[in-house]
């Protein structure tokens, strides 16, 4: 898996009123984020900026420097229309692949080595850099040099730039890794499919000019609100905060959570540039961990941040606030433009909220029949289903012998779907270095091809010895992959004929030897036989050990578990008849479980029952 870091940018016109975000995708939903800048003309861009230059692209590298991903861009000056620029020039924007890692960001213009280019330049953080990101760069085909250079006549000279001399060693005449734009960036948050809402958190610290703290927070409302009321998107404000960092730095937290920052006290945003906002999101590149919906499959994301520039009078409107936050979150979420086209032909293509130029009528959050229809190839009604991850310690045997209980070398895989719809399994793959898989309904099991000591993995939450991959169906919908790993192996030769599934080790821990006691003795007395004991992880020799609630209320329910193992909550209202309410897994070392049990109707009493999947 590859992580992706990726940003779209979103520009502004007073005279105009409009959204422009500067990266133009040709896919779907694959934008990730966005930036918003105020968008001006050549000639404005030209008298705004450092220097100006025509120049040619000979070498792009991306580069790990300041802790951060970045793409290097050497250019051949061709003539330098303000500033002082040498023959050759390294620029620096913020993205690239460097080592199998990405980070995604729209702030790094897709360029092509061999072409030349208009751009515009500043200095930002001692290094040279695009200005106003890629709306600095424009290809010189699109532009009217003479008309620009008589603009220029009576301008400044511009800046000496002539310490940012480049002299490439060699030349590459391919086309550079740092153009991100293709199916590696579909990517959506799959919580929702599970009915559990995407974290929020907003840092209200500081906001625009005249916006107040119940107006910024209602805006986030609103702007969540809408894409909600049209998807199977769910979302949860959990609380503000003061960020100790820009939002953007939280983008390797993985915590499938969106920031929302209302303000860039971080300057992170040139102060001569017209940006107003800029946001992302965080994904790894893993083709159908983010669930497959309608045959497109997608990567899971990992976390979505918006920050936004509080010194642009723009944003001051709650109105305009509103829009630019559902534009930018409808980009965190995975949906890209409706159109980039001025004059766009579609009508509801134009009048969408994701069109690339903002709507001058107040509309806010307010989403058309296009924004609904595409957040919905993303986020459908009919959600896709789920799977939980497994483990087993296998028990290994001689070859001349028969397992006599061979449930111990196996699981049960369980998938939902919030809509009920029926399930098949699908296995993708598996490993066979030290055995073999077989499935049979629902129920893998495993037979190892050798005997093999207690020999567990270093790292029991990734790492195995052998791995079957699997989804469920709904047979329209995939789920994310989930697997079972093989994570140890526990020796079993007692009885010499047939080893009864219990470890010599296990044994040996409590009865003092490998054949200290069978499979079918009930040491302590407490109704569970030796065999149970092993599976559930209790005490053989306490009776006080079991598997047991331990603490409720008419709010939560916590019982004894036991580590990376699955546990199904059931009610009833009759003691008859009962429901799963919900599946959980036990993803650490801790000894208990919880959950937070659904509110009853009234006049209604429920019973609850905590189940362990074998």
């Amino acid at each position: 898996m590859v992580f992706i870091k990726y940003t779209i940018m979103l520009r502004y016109d007073f005279r105009k009123s409009f959204f422009i975000c500067t990266l133009g995708l040709a896919i779907l939903l694959e934008s990730v984020s966005a930036l918003s800048v105020l968008p001006e003309s050549v000639t404005e861009q030209t008298q705004t900026a450092g220097a100006t230059a025509t120049a040619e692209l000979v070498h792009s590298q991306a580069r790990f420097m300041d802790g951060t991903i970045q793409t290097q861009f050497i250019f051949r000056k061709i003539e330098a229309i303000r500033g002082i620029l040498p023959a050759y020039f390294e620029v620096y924007a913020p993205g690239g692949i460097y080592n199998g890692r990405v980070n995604a960001n729209s702030r790094l213009p897709s360029l092509s080595i061999g072409n030349s280019y208009l751009i515009n330049l500043e200095i930002l953080a001692n290094k040279l850099s695009f200005y106003n990101s890629t709306a600095g760069v424009r290809d010189l085909t699109t532009v009217d040099l003479e008309a620009l250079k008589a603009a220029c006549v009576d301008l400044p000279s511009g800046v000496d730039l002539s310490e940012f001399e480049a002299v490439p060693m060699s030349i590459r005449s391919v086309v550079s890794e740092s153009g991100l734009l293709d199916s590696s960036g579909v990517r959506r948050y799959t919580s929702p499919d599970q009915n559990e809402p995407i974290p929020v958190y907003a840092d209200i610290s500081t906001r625009p000019s005249g916006i107040s703290q119940t107006e910024a927070l209602t805006a986030l409302e609103n702007a969540l609100e809408a894409w909600e009321e049209s998807s199977s998107l769910l979302f949860e404000i959990v609380r503000t905060e003061v960020f100790t960092q820009s939002a953007e730095d939280y983008s390797s937290n993985e915590d499938y959570a969106i920031r929302v920052q209302f303000h860039d006290n971080f300057n992170r945003i040139s102060n001569s540039s017209s940006t107003l906002a800029f946001g992302g999101a965080s994904f790894l590149i893993d083709p159908g961990n983010g669930g497959t919906v309608n045959g497109r499959s997608f990567n899971p994301i990992a976390t979505g941040y918006v920050v936004l520039n509080h010194s642009k009078s723009f944003l001051r409107d709650p109105s305009q606030l509103e829009q630019v936050l559902t534009h930018e979150i409808g980009h965190v979420i995975g949906l890209d433009h409706s159109s980039e086209t001025a004059n766009e032909s579609n009508n509801e293509k134009a009048e969408a909220l994701m069109y690339y130029l903002a709507h001058s009528d107040g509309r806010g959050a307010t989403l058309n029949s296009y924004d609904i229809n595409t957040v919905r190839k993303a986020y459908p009604l009919n959600t896709p289903p789920y799977g939980f991850d497994r483990i087993m310690y296998a028990v290994s045997y001689y070859s001349n012998t028969t397992l006599t209980n061979p449930q111990v070398n196996q699981v049960t895989l369980i998938g939902n779907d919030l809509q009920g719809d029926s399930l098949s399994l699908q296995i993708d793959s598996s490993t066979s270095d030290y055995g073999i898989f077989n499935t049979t309904g629902s129920t893998i099991s495993y037979t190892t091809n050798g005997y093999y000591r207690d020999t567990p993995v270093t790292n029991i939450n990734s790492a195995f010895y052998d791995r079957l991959e699997a989804r469920f169906s709904d047979g329209v919908n995939l789920s994310p992959s989930f697997s079972v790993r093989i994570v140890g192996f526990r020796g079993d030769s007692r009885p010499f004929a047939a080893p009864d599934g219990i470890p010599d080790s296990w044994m040996t821990t409590y009865f003092g030897s490998a054949g200290g006691s069978s499979a079918s003795s009930d040491e302590d007395g407490d109704g569970f036989d030796n065999l149970t004991e092993y599976q559930i992880g209790t005490d053989p020799t306490d009776a006080n050990s079991k598997f047991k609630v331990t603490q409720y209320t008419n709010q939560s329910l916590e019982w004894t578990s036991q580590p990376f193992t699955l546990y199904q909550v059931e009610a009833s209202t009759n003691l008859h008849n009962w429901q799963t309410i919900e599946t959980l897994s036990q993803t650490t070392s801790a000894s208990t479980l919880s959950t937070q049990l659904p509110r009853s109707q009234a006049d209604e009493s429920l019973f609850y029952r905590v189940k362990r999947v074998p």
